[in-house]
């Protein structure tokens, strides 16, 4: 009789994870379709549906400026241009990261050589972090900033260490070039890259 309850005892198992799994649902959310259009005076441009859901959630003007151009098509993406940066939409992509803002720091040349291996910091430091991706660290009031308004989702990975640019600390990311301004609070600004990107690319 033993092998009778073994198998029942399993028989109720499997019909209990069967249960649970199908009370749980998919694993991942389906996909959502976004819609909406913002008009915005100062410049006459719109941004929509997948972008404005994008610009909205990642800081809205103060972290990529008010757009500068309508969607375009570039390298095969839909793009368009905001004051500090690109949104692209990638339809390859997994349905939560289909909008990115565009590298416009590695397509403007900026990566530099990364840092030695003896400049990499410890695992446990925590004032300091080391991105492998691109060989650079973040620190400071760059690295307050960088976690505080998106990450690399927003700016990428950075691809210099600080660096002085016309008497201002800089450095440049994937999607960004900070410039630190301790008089100022928050203490970090960032570049104009969407409109040196554009200004760049129209004299191509």
């Amino acid at each position: 009789m033993r092998w009778i309850r073994f198998f029942a005892g399993r028989w109720w198992g499997l019909a209990l994870l069967a249960l649970l799994a199908g009370c749980a649902g998919p694993a991942t959310p389906p996909p959502q379709n976004y819609s909406g259009s913002r008009t915005f005076p100062a410049t006459g441009f719109t941004v929509e549906n997948e972008f404005l859901h994008f610009f909205e959630k990642y800081g809205g003007e103060e972290s990529l400026g008010p757009p500068i151009s309508a969607e375009m098509e570039d390298g095969g993406w839909r793009v368009q241009y905001f004051e500090k940066g690109r949104l692209e939409y990638h339809p390859e992509n997994a349905p939560e990261y289909r909008v990115t803002v565009g590298w416009l720091g590695d397509l403007l040349n900026r990566r530099r050589p990364p840092v030695p291996p003896s400049a990499i910091p410890a695992a446990t430091e925590t004032g300091r972090r080391y991105f492998p991706d691109t060989g650079h660290t973040l620190s400071g009031d760059f690295l307050t900033w960088f976690d505080e308004h998106g990450g690399t989702v927003r700016f990428g990975r950075p691809i210099s260490q600080p660096f002085l640019l016309e008497g201002r600390l800089a450095q440049d990311f994937q999607s960004a070039r900070f410039f630190w301004a301790p008089e100022q609070s928050p203490p970090v600004e960032l570049e104009a890259i969407g409109r040196v990107h554009l200004e760049f690319r129209k004299r191509r």
